[in-house]
């Protein structure tokens, strides 16, 4: 889901704080990613890891969306103007007069530094960058845009550009990565290995911010300890830690609760190899993208949820709310499967008084919100039932266990009782029943019998059975 924030009231911007709303109470335009799935998938059995390459689709979805639709207008910061001035004013401010002067040809209805378009324009279709201006400015210009921007499309006229938001992410193939299989051991589980065949990231200066750290977050492995946290790794965000914060229920399956923030690198020495140098961090909640993803861009959480209280004195309209603006994620550990996860970044330009650019003279200085992005999953369904018969098995299983132990006691009990029952009683067997016994052994053998014990004559001679009698065993 994207949720735009408005400009109220554009004529407005000079005055100490910029103003916004919140785009139709809140409600934002849905886009839902219909497909995302891994293409040209390789196994690598002999190092158990799996190479692949990410594939989404993004499509918009009017049901979800309500009434609004990808033919509303809505008015912004212009990204793509104020990203170009703030590039040239870092690294090359002796050329802002150029670019003030090219603002005017490839802008040409541009009045200040705010957009107003059609949704479907600003993410997917494109928005028009006129290059067909013959002026020096103008040409340079234009020639930069075509080599920096990721994705720039050609429209209908010659010359004439379009550059969208999501468009160079939809319905292309991502960069290849290479996680683990977790088969030889588990916490390897989804681990990135290797990114377009690096092992680890080059943007930064030290180390640690350099290796990859978490899984893909398609899947993570089992049995991870509440002081672990979740762990994983995206493209544009870099690695962000998701840290524990309570055992609960979610739909009916007992999890844990992870919530993730942008860190504060100002004051946290591991996160300071963040830092553009070392005596210039971003303040609490903010992370720059400009490395992550060739475009300086600023990311916070929604409403500057968890931000330095400064970002919030610079702009109205903020509402920042913990269970609408969080990261968070319902984990079931002993599977290593989200539940529910939801995945929420704000999008801001930084703003500041330019006295080279026309459009930005008289702007106050702030981190402009433009819009803030929600990724989410949630099991439900035949997904859902597949974790549930899991831990229905388990209890059953349980239950089972039990049972047998029970039966095993009662039936040690019962055993106990009937020997202390009977172990004082002495049973005399009758003289009478050895012939009973001799007599039915005639009766089952009969005539010719092997081993038959009888009485028997021979030559009018009787023969002794060994078999004493009663008498005679009392004897003894």
């Amino acid at each position: 889901m994207i949720t735009w924030f408005v400009v109220k009231a554009p004529d407005l911007i000079n005055q100490k704080k910029i103003v916004y709303k919140r785009h139709y109470d809140g409600c934002g335009l849905v886009v839902r990613i219909e497909y995302k799935e891994k293409i040209d998938v390789i196994d690598n059995n002999p190092e158990d890891s799996l190479t692949y390459s990410p594939f989404d689709i993004f499509k918009f979805n009017q049901e979800k969306s309500g009434n609004l639709g990808e033919d509303d207008y809505v008015t912004i910061l212009h990204p793509l103007v104020v990203s170009m001035v703030n590039q040239v004013t870092r690294d090359s401010p002796a050329l802002l007069s150029i670019v003030n002067k090219a603002i005017g040809f490839i802008f040409p209805n541009l009045e200040t530094m705010y957009l107003t378009a059609k949704v479907k324009d600003i993410l997917f279709d494109g928005m028009e960058i006129d290059c067909r201006a013959s002026e020096f400015q103008a040409k340079a210009v234009c020639t930069q845009l075509k080599i920096q921007i990721p994705g720039l499309k050609m429209s209908g006229q010659k010359n004439v550009f379009l550059f969208s938001i999501l468009g160079p992410r939809n319905a292309t193939i991502g960069k290849r990565f290479k996680v683990g299989r977790g088969i030889s051991n588990s916490k390897d589980l989804g681990r990135v290995l290797e990114v377009e065949d690096q092992k680890e990231l080059t943007l930064w200066g030290e180390k640690q911010c350099n290796i990859f750290k978490g899984t893909d977050g398609w899947i993570f492995p089992p049995f991870l300890t509440p002081e672990e946290g979740i762990w994983s790794f995206s493209i544009d965000l870099c690695s962000i830690q998701a840290k524990f914060v309570r055992d609960t229920e979610f739909k009916g399956v007992n999890v844990r609760r992870y919530e993730a923030t942008l860190g504060d690198m100002e004051h946290n020495q591991e996160e300071k190899c963040y830092c553009n140098t070392p005596k210039t961090c971003l303040k609490k909640g903010v992370f720059d993208l400009t490395k992550c993803m060739g475009v300086p861009i600023y990311v916070t959480l929604p409403h500057f949820l968890e931000t330095d209280e400064m970002y919030l004195q610079q702009v109205k309209g903020m509402e920042p709310v913990l269970e609408d603006h969080i990261i968070r994620v319902h984990f079931e550990p002993m599977t290593g499967t989200p539940i529910e996860a939801k995945k929420r970044i704000q999008f801001n330009l930084p703003v500041t008084p330019n006295n080279k650019i026309t459009l930005m003279k008289n702007i106050s200085q702030a981190l402009h919100p433009i819009f803030w992005i929600e990724e989410g999953i949630e099991l439900e369904g035949k997904y859902l039932k597949k974790i549930t018969n899991v831990f229905l098995i388990i209890e059953l299983v349980k239950f089972l266990r039990w049972f047998g132990i029970a039966t095993g006691i009662m039936m040690l009990l019962y055993g106990l009782h009937i020997y202390y029952k009977n172990k004082n009683k002495v049973t005399i067997t009758p003289v009478h029943q050895r012939e009973a016994f001799a007599s039915g052994l005639d009766e089952e053998r009969g005539p010719g019998g092997i081993n038959v014990i009888q009485n028997q004559q021979a030559n009018g001679k009787e023969i002794a059975n060994p078999i004493m009698s009663g008498h005679e065993f009392d004897r003894y």
